[in-house]
């Protein structure tokens, strides 16, 4: 075993802000590490976007804010719900030797989690047959959880059901599920009257810098990065950027493997093969599919798993697959914990080489899917889209 404290966090930074940097300097406070590791996603999100910025650019920001290590979230957990987003990226911090995990909570309470989390996981069966049935009454899948967590565990627990409260309980049960002596923490969330990441994208795709310069939302590393890639053209701002490519697969994709599709609800299926044929406006597809008991962003999440080829299949293999560690970027410190994790964690540090080398299929296939979500996203690149670029680009050190 190895005698470093590890903190790691698990993040989009998408990009990253004075918010993110509060919740490090906090954990920082609290644990007191000799190193610190972000997991990022690629370069696809969890509410079925693309980052705004690659992968690259958003771990040579993650090294700037002083991380040692910066892992990536594989694409297929990265654009999970928030279950498998978390049981992935726990399997990864685990095989990292983690001491704690940090992540940020509306609520700021540890204990009340903790508990919340134990009554669901001794309390499984009933707990998602209860879900499944409120959503069968059309009731979205976080009203849906709300309002079981408060019928089951009490009216204590009714105002839990927030994103990072949620994404939070799904660390925890990952970390009961593999039985892991990480430590988890959490930190309350601290906006300090700045403007949130949903509201600096907004300005990123309004073309105003201006308004982020004045809100002094974002550190001037991430200013610069962000200003040197407006000036590449290579911001993506959102699904939209994919429109074509999108509707080029719904229209030539049969109902068969439409319905091999992860998470689709049976009457999406042939409406969302209807509605393809009937406009080009993502929008309007969008607008045509929501309903009471599906949110917009599992929308997006369905239609980027039909734009990347994942299949149910390819969502089993995540669940029972151990993930590989594949680094994005390090320093000094990081490279030296890379030498201490155990030599059963499968690490990439150049894919080629772990292609040739690697006899796991399941590793592959999830490999394969990172590679394919990294050559469709430069096709939103305005100069300089290639395809390749996780054999072509090196990781980033500092």
């Amino acid at each position: 075993m190895i005698s470093e404290k590890i903190l790691t966090i698990i993040s989009e930074y998408n990009p990253l802000h004075f918010g993110h940097i509060y919740h490090l300097e906090e954990s920082i406070k609290k644990t007191n590490p000799s190193i610190k590791i972000a997991i990022i996603s690629g370069n696809f999100v969890q509410r079925g976007e693309p980052a705004i910025l690659n992968k690259w650019e958003r771990a040579k920001i993650a090294l700037e804010a002083g991380f040692d290590l910066v892992i990536e979230l594989p694409c297929i957990y990265a654009i999970s719900s928030a279950e498998n987003f978390a049981n992935g990226a726990i399997k990864i911090a685990n095989q990292l030797n983690s001491s704690y995990i940090s992540f940020g909570s509306e609520c700021g309470d540890l204990k009340k989690l903790q508990t919340i989390s134990s009554l669901i996981n001794k309390n499984e069966k009933q707990y998602s047959c209860s879900v499944k049935n409120k959503i069968s009454k059309g009731f979205s899948y976080p009203k849906a959880q709300e309002l079981v967590i408060s019928d089951l565990f009490g009216n204590e627990f009714a105002n839990i059901c927030k994103s990072n409260n949620i994404l939070g309980l799904e660390y925890l049960k990952s970390l009961s599920k593999i039985n892991s002596n990480i430590i988890p923490i959490t930190v309350k969330r601290n906006n300090a009257n700045k403007l949130s990441s949903s509201e600096i994208r907004k300005s990123l795709r309004a073309n105003n810098l201006t308004n982020l310069e004045k809100t002094k939302s974002l550190p001037e590393f991430v200013l610069k990065t962000l200003k040197e890639n407006i000036n590449n053209g290579n911001l993506v701002f959102s699904l939209k950027s994919f429109e074509k490519e999108l509707f080029y697969k719904l229209r030539t994709t049969n109902i068969e493997t439409i319905k091999s599709t992860p998470d689709i609800p049976e009457n999406m299926i042939s409406n969302l093969k209807k509605y393809s044929e009937n406009t080009n406006s993502l929008e309007i597809l969008i607008q045509s599919l929501k309903n009471k008991s599906i949110t917009q962003a599992r929308i997006q999440r369905i239609l980027l798993y039909i734009l990347l080829g994942i299949t149910k299949k390819d969502m089993e293999i995540s669940k029972s697959t151990n993930p590989y560690i594949r680094v994005l970027a390090m320093n000094k410190n990081g490279k030296k914990i890379l030498s201490s994790i155990s030599p059963l964690a499968n690490v990439i540090t150049s894919v080629k080489d772990f292609e040739s080398k690697c006899s796991n299929q399941d590793l592959l296939r999830i490999l394969a899917i990172d590679k394919q979500a990294t050559n469709i996203y430069t096709l939103a690149y305005q100069n300089n889209s290639k395809s390749n670029l996780d054999y072509t680009t090196k990781i980033i050190t500092k």
